[in-house]
């Protein structure tokens, strides 16, 4: 009778064993994915990144050839009150963009 009691002792710790072990093969898998996932999203942020990168580069370049020429940055327009502050609220929406992203 005692070596049935260890036998099943011995078959209850290897199940035991069994479900932790597959518990964690679940929870890698599932890590696994999630890694996978924020790879992902870590390559298409460094891409959009790369893209505000290079027009802040041309923004600053067209900034830096209009201070050479005395002109503004949109040329020789003018604008009136109400197209500046469309045009400043449009600025203001792009740079809590790129400092969401930043951010991100």
């Amino acid at each position: 009778m005692a070596e049935t009691s260890k036998y099943d002792l011995f078959l209850d710790e290897l199940n035991a064993l069994e479900k932790q072990v597959y518990y964690f093969l679940q929870k890698g898998s599932e890590l696994f994915d999630a890694n996978l996932a924020l790879n992902n999203r870590i390559t298409l942020l460094e891409r959009e990144n790369d893209a505000l990168k290079k027009k802040i580069a041309e923004i600053e370049s067209k900034i830096s050839r209009s201070v050479f020429k005395d002109d503004n940055v949109f040329g020789n327009a003018t604008f009136n009150s109400e197209e500046k502050e469309v045009l400043k609220s449009k600025i203001t929406e792009l740079i809590a963009k790129i400092d969401y992203h930043l951010r991100s």
